[in-house]
């Protein structure tokens, strides 16, 4: 698709008025919404027929008819935070885990050999309808069952497990903030309640054009038996999802098998018999696993997937979608801080040289020569990935005058400083707080790029890594912009900025005031009121021109320092996977290859059945 406007529409919003798409069986707000997720881009990778020996850009057969057999082997540096999704701090602590097990109303349709458009499609909804703008009434689908084992004994799912996981999401889940209108009068969802075994009604405080990629997140569907007493959610994984938890040893491995009675095998999903992440720290050690192909893919650095490539035959290049992932330095807000002088931030901002970080972090100029050419694309602050609502800084015309803050300019940025008082005398400096590799192997260099682009306009920043769960999740990441550094009392935090399925779910999360993990904290009231007022759109070209205004707003103010850039994932995948250089999810995943909002995994499949 285009990353213009005119990209081509969902056919509720580009045909249909709002009355009528209300009016129409299981679309409603639900095809809005879907058309509210849609804007991949076309800007694509593209291949080349030169390369050197041995590379390989992956290619499939689109013909090629699905074999059975064979374990999936990926790994992970770190067990999950827990094996209960509501007990995680985050989504990267282990919702990785969850997918495998549990289900949820809705998910997404993955691309095959192309980019996923963001379509929600039903998870345990069979079917769903709006009554009105405002009451969503949703049918779970009979197919849906538990494991055979007690108390379970394979009943089905039924609408009050679905009312007590509302129930417990709205009360401990850490992104509940998003969803619940009880936490926040921003948030759309009144209520769900039970109409009778198998239909759910969702009560909302008012239409949201969002809502079905909410329902696609959270909340994670566990079977009541749970809140009873007869599970313990965090020793076990009893769920509905594509796979059942086989065995678990803690920082070894977690290992599931597939679910023979799975309602979305659609033919005979999952393809393979299981899924086995190896917990494996060292980036060095997860290359030698996957040399001797113990691992298949996700398991070589960006770095050595070159190198790799020539060196082993069996494998081929996979390129994913654009990247939606938006890397940005969080300020605190605290009285005594200097971000509170706009000309600081965009300071910082303009000694940034953003091309070169990418080049430095993703070595392009090595995927060229192997006839595979990713794009550069610059966070404003969402990320390329999504499409026809971002707005490309480098495009000076569309973007307007703001463009200019995050052009690369050492000579602006040192009269910027001189203006607020910075200079060879009295340098700005601050702590750079970020969470060591916990968000990839590239995080310290990313820092120390950073480091040396900062240096050359005067400005001293300090590396300092803190562990994820103890230090940077509860005293950085959620204190609501308001926190201070170990070194030096300036500080701003470095994270991968989230990859929400809708853009404006991003900014609720990350940018309103309100939002589960702003990081803005109340500084912006003015941004809070273009995002209220964006919630209630439906229609793709006001959203599309609504997230424009959000993106210029954010840049001309810098409430957070864009730091990306994106590109398109990349990753080595062995021949005999039918996986990742297959498979698409709409947003970009750590791992390469996986999704926490979308089953990937069971449509992966061993050419031979039986696995590498």
């Amino acid at each position: 698709m285009s990353e213009s406007s005119s990209a081509p529409r969902h056919p509720f919003t580009a045909r249909m008025t709002r009355r009528r798409a209300l009016s129409a069986t299981g679309a409603g707000i639900a095809g809005l919404a879907a058309a509210s997720l849609i804007g991949c881009s076309s800007n694509g990778p593209k291949t080349s027929t030169g390369g050197a020996p041995g590379a390989a850009v992956a290619t499939a057969n689109a013909d090629e008819k699905p074999k059975s057999g064979g374990v999936l082997r990926y790994p992970m540096p770190k067990d999950p935070d827990s094996l209960d999704p509501y007990r995680l701090a985050f989504s990267t602590g282990g919702t990785w885990a969850a997918v495998n097990a549990y289900s949820r109303l809705f998910t997404l349709e993955p691309g095959v050999n192309k980019p996923a458009t963001g379509k929600v499609i039903g998870d345990l909804a069979q079917s769903w309808e709006f009554a009105d703008p405002t009451t969503l009434n949703i049918k779970l689908n009979p197919a849906a069952k538990y494991d055979a084992a007690a108390p379970l004994n394979g009943r089905q799912v039924n609408s009050e497990d679905v009312v007590q996981n509302w129930k417990r999401f709205e009360k401990d889940h850490y992104n509940r903030a998003t969803t619940a209108n009880s936490v926040n009068k921003d948030a759309p969802v009144i209520s769900m309640t039970a109409l009778d075994p198998s239909t759910v009604q969702v009560k909302l405080a008012f239409a949201d054009g969002s809502l079905l990629g909410l329902l696609a997140t959270d909340p994670w569907i566990m079977p009541i038996e749970g809140y009873q007493g007869k599970i313990d959610f965090q020793k076990e994984q009893r769920g509905s999802g594509p796979y059942l938890l086989d065995s678990y040893k803690q920082s070894v491995s977690v290992n599931w098998k597939r679910n023979p009675t799975w309602h979305g095998s659609n033919g005979g999903r999952p393809w393979n018999d299981g899924v086995t992440v190896q917990i494996i720290a060292d980036q060095a050690q997860q290359e030698a696993q996957f040399r001797s192909k113990n691992l298949h893919w996700a398991s070589v650095g960006l770095a050595n997937i070159p190198p790799f490539a020539k060196e082993l035959k069996d494998t081929e290049i996979a390129v994913g979608n654009p990247d939606v992932r938006s890397p940005l330095l969080g300020m605190s807000w605290l009285p005594s801080q200097p971000w509170n002088d706009i000309r600081v931030r965009q300071a910082v901002s303009m000694a940034l040289n953003r091309d070169v970080l990418a080049e430095v972090v993703n070595g392009i100029k090595q995927f060229e020569a192997l006839g595979v050419k990713l794009n550069v694309r610059w966070n404003a602050p969402i990320a390329g990935g999504y499409g026809a609502y971002w707005l490309d800084p480098k495009d000076t015309n569309k973007f307007g005058p703001a463009s200019k803050w995050m052009q690369h300019n050492p000579a602006e940025s040192k009269k910027l400083l001189e203006a607020a008082g910075f200079g060879a005398s009295k340098p700005l400096e601050f702590d750079n707080v970020f969470a060591g590799v916990y968000y990839g192997q590239d995080w310290p260099t990313r820092v120390e790029t950073m480091q040396s682009m900062f240096r050359d306009v005067g400005i001293k920043m300090n590396s300092v890594s803190v562990d994820y769960a103890t230090e940077y999740i509860p005293k950085y990441y959620r204190s609501k912009a308001s926190f201070e550094g170990k070194n030096t009392k300036a500080a701003v935090q470095f994270p991968p900025g989230g990859a929400q399925i809708d853009p404006l779910l991003y900014y609720r999360s990350f940018l309103a005031g309100n939002g589960a993990s702003s990081q803005v904290g109340n500084k912006f009231p003015e941004l809070d009121e273009k995002i209220r007022k964006a919630i209630g759109i439906t229609n793709f070209d006001e959203r599309v021109a609504a997230l424009q205004d959000m993106q210029r707003y954010s840049t001309e103010q810098m409430i957070v320092i864009p730091v990306g850039p994106g590109i398109e994932g990349v990753d080595l995948v062995w021949k005999g996977l039918r996986g990742p250089q297959v498979f698409k999810p709409w947003t970009t995943t750590v791992p390469f290859g996986t999704a926490a909002n979308m089953y990937m995994l069971p449509e992966y499949w061993f050419a031979n059945g039986k696995g590498l």
